[in-house]
């Protein structure tokens, strides 16, 4: 398989692109298929430490260079077990960490600028919200762009302590990532018309955290002021989405109280908030190394989104979707449909992604997740299924529960939830599940998380014999299954649209549907 980056390919191009925006003149260069490539164009001012971002003024003009490198991605820690064994710079590009990773980059299709008024594809890319970049391999986008006439936008974001670190004491909103790809949104409505793109047809998608993020996005898109439009039409969750409500920035102090202590800082100090905020003070080096040491313990070293009302709305996110302001919210606000699934063997991919030894690791390291609450009735109801005693496990088998637990609540369950609460609501929903994907992306064999990437990419270098045109077939029936969901024809909501282990895509009954369900009663506001 290719692991070509695209800096690579546009510093060896002759062919030079040019896209006019508001800000002055973007210039890129055009990748070996042909497609017209912008790399690092800035959405946003460079943010500042633990703080909302802010957009480009309107008196901004773009730096006259050619954005062809990939030179920076989100700083971030390194201890990220689900990509063990990939080269690091296959997952976050060719540059430097930075706290300014409030980028995007742009991919038009090759008939660009001749043509225009192409589909426009956001992507986020996922990584639990601590890893990953836009330059990752698998968010390349030349060829689905190119395949598809679409103009793909990848959204650069700040990631773990740096984009969700949040507190009520001292006052820290947190959701920073969140927010950052909010304005991301609105940039790319505003100027994606310059690289050929249509404004009016936007679709935002993302994988694993970056569904979760989708999801994140679609809530704030629902409690819009009236009036508002979002700035896109429709979404993509794939193997991931919110299933409990977040924790309360007062839930998320002792978070912030061990953040503070690992770097050796006072959290009750008066100045604090300047401290932590002052690159030269705690330099970023330093914030990725207490969590990637776990110096703030482990059940804190993991930074996730906060209920927090200017960005959530005041009353709980979870209720709000179960009782319809979610799917009239965004049905109010211009969203048309949604598409949402999971692949049958998502569990192993979550098995590695934390040290599992023990029962107490299982259980600390899903309290980086959820309330100990949740995690508490989710262990009992899992372990009283005729599972094997926790004292009695092996490693590999407390390995495989850490991995089906959090898979369940990652993905499966809040999957299943969400077509529950947004079909019931009347809203046009497109479910699937994936049970096969190329042989060649699959560790140990599983059709595991994250394995459907080259398909959704059309990523053709780790396609192989009659893999492109599965790959081909599959965009083609989502997208058609989609426009027949915004036409009133959606599926029933137990029926999903498979793509079969012997590569055939059709509809299937959800066989899965009361295993996973199960676990919605270790949920608040859930009941039997």
């Amino acid at each position: 398989m290719s692991r070509t980056h695209l800096q690579e390919e546009l510093t060896h191009s002759k062919s030079a692109v040019t896209a006019e925006t508001q800000y002055g003149p973007v210039q890129g260069r055009r990748a070996a298929n042909g497609a017209a490539v912008f790399l690092e164009v800035p959405y946003a001012l460079p943010p500042k430490r633990f703080t909302d971002p802010e957009p480009l003024p309107s008196d901004f003009k773009y730096e006259a260079k050619e954005y062809i490198l990939e030179s920076k991605y989100a700083a971030q820690p390194t201890n990220d077990g689900q990509a063990a064994g990939l080269p690091y710079e296959d997952k976050v590009g060719l540059g430097k960490p930075s706290e300014d990773p409030l980028f995007v980059n742009v991919v038009a299709p090759p008939s660009f600028p001749a043509q225009n008024g192409f589909p426009v594809k956001v992507y986020i890319h996922g990584g639990f919200l601590q890893f990953g970049s836009p330059h990752g391999l698998g968010s390349q986008a030349q060829y689905i762009s190119a395949e598809r006439s679409e103009v793909w936008v990848n959204v650069g974001y700040r990631l773990s302590a740096f984009g969700f670190l949040a507190s009520d004491e001292p006052k820290i909103d947190g959701n920073f990532g969140f927010k950052d790809q909010w304005l991301a949104l609105l940039w790319i409505r505003d100027n994606i018309k310059a690289f050929g793109g249509d404004p009016d047809n936007i679709q935002v998608t993302g994988l694993s955290a970056g569904a979760h993020s989708v999801h994140q996005l679609l809530h704030h898109a629902s409690r819009l002021p009236d009036g508002v439009r979002a700035p896109f039409n429709s979404a993509i969750l794939q193997s991931n989405a919110i299933v409990t409500t977040p924790k309360t920035p007062a839930e998320l102090r002792p978070q912030f109280i061990a953040f503070c202590r690992a770097l050796s800082l006072d959290p009750s100090s008066p100045t604090i908030l300047e401290d932590i905020r002052n690159p030269d003070k705690v330099p970023t080096s330093a914030i990725t190394h207490t969590i990637e040491t776990d110096a703030l313990g482990i059940e804190y070293g993991t930074f996730r989104g906060a209920w927090e009302p200017s960005w959530l709305g005041s009353s709980d996110p979870m209720e709000w979707q179960r009782t319809g302001g979610l799917a009239r919210g965004l049905a109010a606000h211009g969203v048309r449909s949604v598409v949402i699934g999971d692949l049958t063997e998502e569990w192993y991919l979550y098995s590695i992604a934390h040290p599992i030894k023990t029962m107490g690791d299982v259980e600390r390291n899903l309290l980086r997740y959820y309330r100990e609450d949740v995690v508490t009735k989710m262990l009992r109801a899992y372990l009283g299924e005729g599972k094997v005693p926790p004292g009695e496990m092996t490693q590999e088998e407390l390995e495989k529960l850490f991995g089906e637990v959090l898979s369940e609540g990652q993905v499966h369950l809040p999957v299943r939830l969400f077509a529950r609460d947004m079909v019931e609501a009347g809203f046009p929903v497109v479910r699937y599940e994936i049970r096969w994907t190329p042989e060649q992306v699959r560790p140990l064999g599983y059709v595991t998380h994250a394995t459907d990437r080259v398909l959704w990419a059309f990523r053709l270098p780790s396609l192989q014999d009659d893999q492109p045109s599965v790959a081909r077939a599959w965009l083609s029936t989502v997208a058609d299954y989609v426009k027949r969901a915004e036409a009133g024809q959606g599926l029933p909501l137990k029926t999903v649209l498979a793509l079969t282990e012997s590569k055939e895509i059709r509809e299937v009954v959800d066989e899965k549907w009361d295993e996973y369900m199960r676990m919605r009663t270790t949920l608040p506001g859930e009941v039997a």
